[in-house]
């Protein structure tokens, strides 16, 4: 048995053990704090920022593991489906729980993550498929764009809000003359 990872909380550090348990995985404290991480955020996060969470949940005299073995973690519990990746514009890899098959909102504007259940589209999926040779897998995975709901709060776009390439209203006072 593995020491347990300082600075969690007991009861978090079991139920990830006992996951990681069941998945024939063992329970290292790289892929417990890793995992600890990532559940309570409900969304994505890159290999930096779960670094950084890292580090600063962790105790003072935990030594919190280097940023090679996260990378690695991460890698490891994304071949056994723990976790699944997801590549945004610009190539940054992010990682989520594979907990119930979702698909992904991107917006376009903050870059916020939000994990739509895939029974919400599975009939607009199979519609898109009808007459079509082309047959999805079952990992197969939507990433749509568009604006969150504070984004969209606060968007102050002429045309398209969806477009980031579209013109930006700005303030009268912010005007350059």
């Amino acid at each position: 048995m593995t020491s347990k990872p300082s600075g969690l909380d007991p009861a978090v550090t079991e139920r990830i053990g006992e996951l990681l348990r069941a998945r024939g995985l063992r329970r290292m404290p790289s892929r417990i704090q890793v995992l600890a991480v990532l559940e309570p955020v409900n969304g994505h996060l890159s290999v930096a920022e779960i670094y950084q969470r890292l580090t600063a949940c962790l105790s003072a005299d935990t030594q919190p593991p280097d940023l090679a073995t996260v990378y690695r973690t991460v890698t490891t519990l994304v071949d056994q489906g723990v976790l699944h990746a997801l590549t945004l514009d610009g190539g940054v890899t992010t990682y989520g729980l594979a907990t119930a098959p979702h698909h992904h909102a991107v917006c376009t504007q903050c870059g916020a993550i939000i994990e739509v259940p895939a029974r919400q589209l599975s009939s607009a999926l199979e519609h898109a498929m009808a007459g079509s040779s082309f047959a999805l897998s079952e990992r197969a995975g939507l990433t749509l764009r568009g604006l969150c709901p504070a984004c969209q709060d606060n968007v102050q776009d002429f045309g398209d809000a969806t477009d980031p390439r579209s013109p930006r209203r700005r303030d009268p006072a912010q005007r350059r003359r």
